[in-house]
Order: C-alpha cells, then structure tokens, then sequence
C-alpha cells in the first residue's frame, strides 16, 4: 500500500513536472514577442542601473551586476529556459544566461542579455505566471488523490493478504493439532492463495495419517510388551528365594521395572501428540499433586505458588498438564542438583511455571535436547529413556505456550511460558 500510494505520489509531481515545462514552452512566445523591445532599449540605454517598463506593464531592472539575493539559480538545466532564451534571440535579443531569484519579496526573472556593440547588462522582469501556482485547492485535491489511493490500495491490499494471514493463522494454530482446515471462508481468494490452502491441507492429512499410524505403533509395541514383562515379573517372584538366586532375581526384577518405565515414556510421548485439549485444567492443584508424588523433604523440593487466585487453564488436558510438571521436576533431580524449587505464577496475560535447581544445565544445543530419545552425553549414565524433554516441548506446544532454559545466579531454570 506504501509503494503504491509513493509510486502515485511520484507520478503525480513527474505529471506536474511535465505540465510547468508545457505551459512555459507555450507561454515563451508571446512573452518574447511583448518583450523583445522593451528588453533591447534598456540593454543599450546608456548609464548604470535604472528601472523601466516592459508591456505589458512589467517594471524592468537593469544592472550591470546580477544582484546579490537569496535563492538564486540557474535556470539553464531545463528546456523550457532554453526555449525561451531561442524566443528572445529571434527578436534581436541575445541572452546568454538566464537565473531566477528574489528582488525584494517579488520573484524576478534576470537575463543576461549582449547587445550588439555594447557591454553585457543583466535585466529583470518579475516572474510571470507561467508556472503553476500552489493554492488551497491543489493541496486539498493533492491529499483527496492520496487518499483515495490509500484507500483502494488498502482495500486491493487487505483482499490479497487477509487469505494469506488466515492461512497462517491456522497454520500457527493447528499445526501441532494436525487439523486440516475447510477453506469455505476463503473461496474468494485468488487461485495461488486457494492452491496454498490446498497443498496445506494435503500435508496435514500426510502428517496426521503417518503421526496416527506412529501412535498406533507405539502403543502397541507398548501395549504387547508388557504382558510377557509382567509374566516374567510374575514368574521371578514366584522363584524360591535362596541364598543362590537372590542376586540374580533382583537383577531381573530391576530390568523388568526399568522395561516398564521405559513403556510408560513411550505412552507418554503418544499421549501428549494425542490426546484431546478439550479440558480445564487447575495448574495449581495439579502441581500440589505431583510435587506431593515425589515424597521429597520441603529442602530438597519446594512449591511455591505466587498467586491469590486458582490458575486456570482452558482447553487442555490435565494428564498432559501432570505430565508436563512430573517431567520437568524429575529431569531436575536426575540431571542436576537438589533443591529443586517449582513456581508458579502469572504476569497478567500468562502462566509462567518454573523449574530450577543448582545443577549445571542443559549442554549446547538445547534444540537438539528437545528432540525424541536425544541424550548429552553427561546424561548417558543415567537411567532414562529420552522422552522427558521431547513431551514436554510437545505438550507446550499444544498448549500454545513456550518452553526456555536458562541460566543464572539461582541455577538453571526450564520456563514454561502458557497463555
């Protein structure tokens, strides 16, 4: 809209540019003829400065010196002086320079004019008015023209975009949903914008079939796997307990629970890309719930919540919710330092929850942390399965929200940020 109403603007004084050459080309003429003699006896007039008159009625000023004033320039530069210069010389008057200048408050018109035989003089005439003039009228008519560009623009502008920001609306909304969207609402826009919408379209339901078919994979991995681990559970338990298998029937045990954990992370992860924001949730009370889970002494976990009101979140899932909190909370104790301190709070337009302790933080790269079963190598010797992070992120990002990590004189923090 800004390049269209500047391009208008510079067509516009281009068009006046052209108009004040044409109406001075057509008005040299009979000027030159009116002036031609008047100019020719005050140039070979004997004596120093005088005034004269020039028909019709223009007051002549001669000198032998171009007066010094402000403002005044050459007008050789443009073709209409030149014409005007070619007028005058068919009448007998030879000018070989003409300036415009201020004499006085009066806009004058100074030619340096050789007569024959005799010394070069400068004479001046006040400035007829050949060029166009700037009054109230033009200036009004001036902004009527920008304004109605503007408004055209904007119009032809907001046509061609709203489409384009509706797309992107969705597509910041939606993408992790996976929801393809019924372009009915955009049947007006043009062809590319309609061709936009179905490619977009095309791609969510590529991204939902095979995000579907991953889920159903997982959990039915999952879902298999446990009943022979619990089998085998069942059976270790079962063995008799003597002096020789102890050790071996703890060992299978601990395997058996770590396969176990291992599953939970793997339903988790299906979870959080799966189930419905279709909840409201207390965040408040859910952090109560899983802080309590830990059984951790108020100087190895503390909750605070800063805030007089519930916290309340609308369209969300409160397993997801726990999820997201139980997450962060265990990836501080098993990857950093106790205390781990967890507070809750709001700023007026958003949750802010966060998560410290005094260990050393994420290493470089935190996008990388953030990616289904990625591992730091400090990480590598702890049990775990990946997942934490990956959840987390994913569960943020279907609640519209932003995850940060940061580091400072408290420690490292993970900030969950949810409108």
């Amino acid at each position: 809209m800004l390049a269209q109403m500047l391009l208008t603007l510079a067509v516009g004084m281009l068009f006046a540019a052209w108009l004040a050459v044409a109406r001075v080309r057509a008005a040299a003429a009979p000027y030159a003829q009116l002036w031609a003699a008047n100019l020719s006896a005050a140039a070979v007039r004997p004596g120093g400065d005088d005034d004269s008159l020039a028909s019709p009625g223009y007051p002549i000023h001669r000198s032998l010196t171009l007066p010094s004033g402000p403002l005044t320039f050459r007008l050789g530069f443009g073709p209409a002086a030149g014409y005007f210069e070619e007028q005058l010389a068919m009448h007998g008057v030879v000018v070989d320079e003409t300036r415009l200048g201020w004499q006085g408050d009066v806009l004058t018109l100074w030619m340096h004019v050789l007569p024959p035989g005799r010394q070069a003089v400068w004479l001046g005439l006040p400035m007829p008015p050949v060029w166009p003039t700037w009054s109230g009228l033009n200036f009004a008519l001036t902004l009527f023209i920008l304004a109605l560009v503007g408004g055209m623009s904007w119009t032809f502008a907001r046509r061609v975009t709203r489409p384009l920001e509706q797309l992107r609306r969705r597509m910041a909304l939606g993408a992790m949903a996976y929801a393809p969207h019924d372009s009915h609402d955009s049947a007006d826009a043009p062809a590319e914008v309609l061709a936009m919408e179905n490619d977009y379209n095309k791609l969510i339901a590529r991204l939902r079939t095979a995000e579907r078919e991953r889920a159903m994979l997982l959990a039915g991995v999952s879902h298999d796997l446990r009943t022979p681990l619990g089998r085998i559970r069942l059976a270790a338990e079962m063995l008799p307990a003597t002096p020789e298998t102890q050790a071996d029937l703890a060992i299978i045990t601990r395997n058996v629970d770590h396969a176990g954990r291992l599953i939970g992370s793997f339903l988790d992860f299906v979870r959080a890309g799966s189930l419905p924001m279709d909840e409201t949730v207390d965040v408040a009370a859910v952090a109560q719930a899983v802080v309590s889970r830990f059984e951790r002494p108020v100087w190895e976990l503390r909750l605070e919540i800063q805030a007089a009101e519930r916290l309340v979140l609308h369209r969300a899932n409160a397993l997801l919710v726990d999820r997201l909190i139980f997450n962060l909370i265990d990836n501080a104790f098993k990857h950093g330092r106790a205390p781990v301190s967890v507070r809750l709070g709001h700023n007026g337009v958003a949750l802010i929850l966060d998560v410290c302790d005094l260990g050393d933080g994420l290493p470089g790269g935190t996008g990388a942390m953030l990616e289904a079963f990625a591992r730091g190598d400090a990480s590598r010797s702890v049990p775990g399965s990946g997942l934490g992070l990956p959840v987390v992120q994913q569960v943020v990002s279907r609640l519209g929200g932003t995850l940060q990590f940061t580091r400072g004189a408290a420690g490292h923090c993970a900030r969950v940020t949810l409108p």
